[in-house]
């Protein structure tokens, strides 16, 4: 045994997410530079796993993690994030990942992906952020569908909108999506999938705005339309956390009128009084 370290990233909010037939998908939109770092300090005297208050669920991951591999002891389990919380960026889903990281790494034992998303989805509904890159991910039964590989450069610049969302009780309610629905994201799925495939960022601006779009009829975003217009002037796509309250823009960093794109967006935030998130190549600036 030794002092085990985990890490996961967050994200900002989805690429897409719908169904596929029955089956309920994300596709993930991974942020490394938002991150949940943990820390387990085992200890095999005692035969509890505690810690902050704060981190319930990844308490409870940590111990299902013990009870998987037939572990004996305990132990202290330390979180640090920098991932907001209720806003749709995977900050619980980090949290558990990145705890049962650090017991196996503790303990040196063979946590798979694919456990890893087994545990987690018996807790709550989870993304796909224990697997590498871009993946499809079904969030309530913990299922990998598919892994798409590494988005090509982009930046994004998003805001919350304020709030938090409960994604347990929103996940809970039943969606209501029609055949168009469900032809838009069978569409949007294989955009994505082209789109990383050829590094073609436009097919996946299609597809993100394609699911932002359906997603006005579940959990209607403030400032949606706003966003839209600015989208348009940059050739991007929509993001929206699905489950959350942060939307943004998916745009081409190298764009030729990227500094009147620029100007527009600052008009927004200053008329808006919103803050506003941007990320470029995985770095964040606020």
């Amino acid at each position: 045994m030794k002092i085990g370290k985990g890490k996961c990233s967050g994200t900002f909010g989805e690429l897409v997410q719908g169904v596929l037939d029955q089956q309920p998908f994300l596709i993930t939109l991974p942020i490394p530079v938002l991150k949940s770092e943990a820390i387990f300090i085992p200890d095999s005297i005692k035969s509890e796993i505690n810690g902050f208050r704060s981190n319930t669920k990844a308490l409870e991951a940590c111990k299902k993690v013990f009870q998987w591999f037939g572990l004996s002891g305990g132990g202290f389990l330390q979180l640090h994030s920098n991932i907001p919380r209720g806003k749709g960026m995977a900050s619980s889903s980090a949290d558990l990942v990145a705890a049962m990281r650090a017991v196996a790494d503790s303990f040196s034992i063979p946590l798979t992906d694919d456990i890893i998303s087994r545990i987690a989805s018996e807790i709550e509904p989870t993304d796909g952020v224990m697997f590498e890159g871009v993946v499809a991910f079904d969030y309530i039964n913990g299922q990998h569908i598919e892994s798409f590989g590494s988005l090509p450069p982009f930046g994004m610049i998003g805001i919350d909108i304020g709030g938090v969302i409960d994604t347990i009780q929103f996940n809970q309610q039943p969606k209501q999506y029609d055949r168009s629905d469900r032809h838009t994201f069978f569409e949007a799925y294989n955009l994505i999938k082209s789109g990383i495939k050829n590094m073609d960022l436009s097919q996946i601006c299609m597809a993100s705005t394609m699911s932002a779009k359906v997603n006005e009829k579940i959990l209607p975003k403030p400032y949606f339309k706003e966003i839209e217009r600015l989208t348009s002037i940059c050739q991007g796509g929509i993001i929206v956390a699905h489950s959350g309250t942060v939307l943004g823009i998916l745009f081409d960093p190298n764009i030729s009128n990227l500094e009147e794109f620029l100007l527009h967006v600052s008009s927004f935030f200053y008329q808006t009084r919103t803050v506003p998130y941007y990320f470029y190549n995985n770095q964040i600036f606020n």
